[in-house]
């Protein structure tokens, strides 16, 4: 059986190439219609931007076909190692191991991006914050945030409790419930089942169920003052239970 207590759930998780192969159907050409729609709409010109928490980096690797200069972060050796082996790193695009907590570089960005619901996986709400105080550090003043998470009304209506999912030869079982997380914190979590080279493995992701104030709050305290508030890739009005995403763009004060 496959359950490390030695680390949190997103350093072994993300880095196994099982959440590779469960997910592997997310499509560069998404990642593509999304950053060009946030270009347009927002009307960015050319820009330094930081892609934090890049996983493979398809929205890094999108922007920088835009023309902007873009630095992608993930924690996962296996997500870095897999982006540089799909895009092709140069002066407009490279990608960097780190910690989204701690992660220093020595430049301000014009725009930092945390998309596809990489934001609240600490099992402490100062975690969190510090999370959105890093990212301000590296803005230049008067930079936007791009914050994209799930909106919790429709995720919680819509969440299927059971479901398998068959990638290749693998069945992958998994549970979904939102609850406590701890003491402090209610949240989802999603318990991955399946068998592979003959072993049982089992792995949770868990997200901190954040509702618009809470974030809206949680901006503020750390320095941004929210533009503007979407409901889907296509940057549709955002409503409270209809909108399945959450997306945010906050300006650094």
């Amino acid at each position: 059986m496959s359950n490390s207590n030695a680390a949190p759930w997103y350093e072994t998780w993300f880095d196994s190439p099982h959440y590779h192969t469960l997910y592997g159907h997310r499509s560069q050409g998404e990642a593509s219609n999304f950053i060009q729609t946030l270009h347009d709409v927002l009307q960015w010109d050319t820009l330094e931007l930081l892609d934090l928490a890049c996983g493979k980096g398809r929205h890094a690797a999108a922007a920088s076909k835009l023309g902007h200069k873009v630095v992608g972060i993930d924690l996962s050796p296996n997500s870095i190692h897999q982006a540089r082996t799909d895009h092709e790193e140069g002066e407009g695009l490279s990608f960097l191991q780190g910690d989204m907590r701690d992660f220093t570089l020595n430049t301000r960005f014009d725009g930092v991006l945390n998309l596809f619901t990489s934001f609240g996986y600490f099992e402490q709400p100062k975690d969190q914050l510090q999370v959105l105080k890093q990212v301000k550090a590296h803005l230049q003043p008067g930079g936007f945030f791009i914050l994209d998470f799930l909106n919790l009304g429709h995720a919680r209506a819509k969440m299927v409790a059971l479901e398998t999912i068959e990638r290749g030869s693998t069945k992958y079982h998994i549970e979904r419930y939102y609850g406590p997380l701890n003491p402090n914190m209610e949240g989802f979590v999603k318990t991955i089942s399946f068998e592979a080279d003959g072993q049982q493995h089992r792995h949770s992701e868990r997200v901190a169920g954040l509702d618009k104030s809470q974030l809206y709050s949680m901006l503020k305290e750390a320095g941004f003052s929210v533009q503007s508030c979407f409901g889907d890739y296509d940057l549709s009005p955002w409503h409270p239970v209809e909108s399945p995403r959450l997306i945010l763009n906050a300006i650094a004060s």
